[in-house]
This record gives C-alpha cells, sequence and structure tokens, in this order.
C-alpha cells in the first residue's frame, strides 16, 4: 500500500492507517533526530511531535510527495528551534567489531570510530543534517534542499565539505594510532 493510500484511508477516517504510516517511518526518523540529539528521550519527544504535526498537516499534503522528507523536514525544523547537542551514532543490534575476534584490529577500529565521532561533534550543524539525511536517510540532494531549506549545490557543497573534514580528521588519527 503506497503513502498516498495511507493518506487517503486517514483522511477518510481509518486511524488504523496513520498508525501504520508511523510504523514505517518511525525508525529511521528516530535514527536520525538521535544523531542530531545525542539525546534519547528528546529524539523520542521530537519524532512524537514531528508525528503529530504530519497528522494535522495531512488534509494539506499532496499525496503524490514522499512522507519522509516531509517528516525529516519537520523533525529537523523542531530541532532547529532548540538547542543543538552534539551528534551520536546509532549502534544496530547485530554490528560491530567483536564479532570477528580480531583483537588488534578491534582495538583500532574503536579508537578510529571514537575520532569519528569526535570529528563528526566539531563539524558544523548543517554539516552533521546533511551527512545524515544523506547517508543514514538516502534522501537526494534535491529532498534534502528541501527538508533544511536551502539548494541542492549548497546540500553538495555542504556534504564535500563535510566528508573532507571527517577524511582529514581520520588520517591524523591514523596517523597518531600507527605511531
Amino acid at each position: 500500500m503506497t503513502d498516498g493510500d495511507l493518506i487517503g484511508q486517514c483522511l477518510g477516517g481509518d486511524r488504523s492507517a496513520f498508525d501504520k504510516i508511523v510504523l514505517r517511518y518511525q525508525d529511521a526518523l528516530y535514527r536520525h533526530v538521535l544523531r542530531l540529539t545525542g539525546n534519547r528521550e528528546e529524539a523520542e519527544d521530537l519524532c512524537q511531535e514531528a508525528f503529530i504535526r504530519f497528522y494535522r498537516a495531512l488534509p494539506g499534503f499532496d499525496r503524490a510527495c514522499r512522507v519522509a522528507p516531509f517528516l525529516f523536514k519537520i523533525a529537523t525544523n523542531l530541532w532547529r528551534d532548540g538547542k543543538r547537542p552534539q551528534l551520536v551514532v546509532v549502534e544496530e543490534a547485530g554490528i560491530g567489531w567483536a564479532a570477528r575476534h580480531e583483537p588488534e584490529r578491534d582495538a583500532l577500529e574503536a579508537v578510529l570510530r571514537q575520532d569519528l565521532l569526535e570529528a563528526m561533534d566539531r563539524l558544523r550543524p548543517e554539516y552533521r543534517e546533511v551527512l545524515s539525511l544523506r547517508y543514514d536517510q538516502g534522501l537526494t540532494y534535491r529532498e534534502i534542499a528541501e527538508v533544511i531549506g536551502t539548494t541542492s549545490g549548497t546540500v553538495g557543497t555542504w556534504l564535500r565539505r563535510a566528508v573532507e573534514a571527517l577524511r582529514e580528521a581520520l588520517q591524523v588519527a591514523e596517523k597518531e594510532v600507527a605511531r
């Protein structure tokens, strides 16, 4: 069932259709907001508020549009209206280094991962936003531009600068670890 179909059912009074929309997008939206806020409780609150605002906006929502970018825009704007805490990495269940049982490599990767987190924390907030929306959520440059209120060209520039800054930080970190 498409998002447009579910929205049509919602507008027709079927509350379970909105539950399906929430189930479809809650995990991705939560991961995105958690990366921005660095706080699980705040991320949960922002997600809940984003879904409430989306529900209220349903009567005017263009069913031909994708729901995800609209939800990310609502949540990102809510986040921008508040504080900008540090970015965090959300660890997925079952993903990690320990399963390989290579202690030296595991230790190196743990150090590099920490260096990456620290480098990401030092990025400008807009760089963190575009990194999350592009690489975590898979949005296109155009969709990201709509979410954050800028142009696709600016999105591309910010992504390039963010990746360059992270690459440089990791190269420095690798050299320090190799010593």
